[in-house]
């Protein structure tokens, strides 16, 4: 036991030592190493700090970005949007152009064939009446010629009337 107090014996030359030693540690490592180390902590702090801000800053920036982004997206379907409308209603437009077109060019043409069955119905006409004048000729002919009988007279006419008949059917 003796061993372990002779360690804790003081001696006041050695404790002075000591401190006198620790103290000039102590200032050498103020001056030489605290400062520099010091110095490279307050800097790296700072790059830090200055990292944070640029990244808060370019935080910012992106959203401000992406909300120019989303109004522009917005603006963009807005005028889809309304591009779509104009192109359904030029379509519209044209489709009733087209139909209105198609009408007048089915009305034309049903009157062109109206005229043209006119003009036809005419010229039948035309033709039976030069028929029924030749027959006419031809009947008044068979009747001077022939003689004054009434009988003859009779079978004359149904005769003219069913080839005025037959001519008709023709015609028609």
């Amino acid at each position: 036991m003796e061993g372990s107090l002779s360690l804790l014996h003081f001696n006041p030359v050695t404790t002075t030592f000591a401190l006198v030693v620790f103290a000039t540690l102590l200032i050498v490592l103020s001056k030489f190493v605290w400062g520099p180390v010091l110095k490279a902590l307050d800097e790296r702090d700072n790059a830090i700090r200055g990292d944070l801000d640029a990244a808060k800053s370019s935080k910012e920036e992106s959203e401000k970005l992406l909300q120019e982004q989303r109004v522009a997206m917005a603006s963009m379907k807005e005028e889809a949007k309304k591009i779509r409308e104009e192109a359904i209603e030029l379509a519209e437009k044209q489709k009733e152009e087209i139909i209105a077109a198609a009408k007048q060019a089915a009305e034309n043409l049903t009157l062109q064939a109206k005229e043209d069955l006119e003009r036809e119905k005419e010229a039948a006409f035309d033709q039976i009446k030069d028929l029924a004048v030749s027959i006419g000729v031809d009947l008044a002919k068979k009747i001077i010629v022939a003689d004054v009988d009434v009988a003859k007279h009779e079978a004359l006419i149904k005769d003219s009337l069913s080839e005025m008949e037959s001519a008709y059917k023709k015609a028609s």
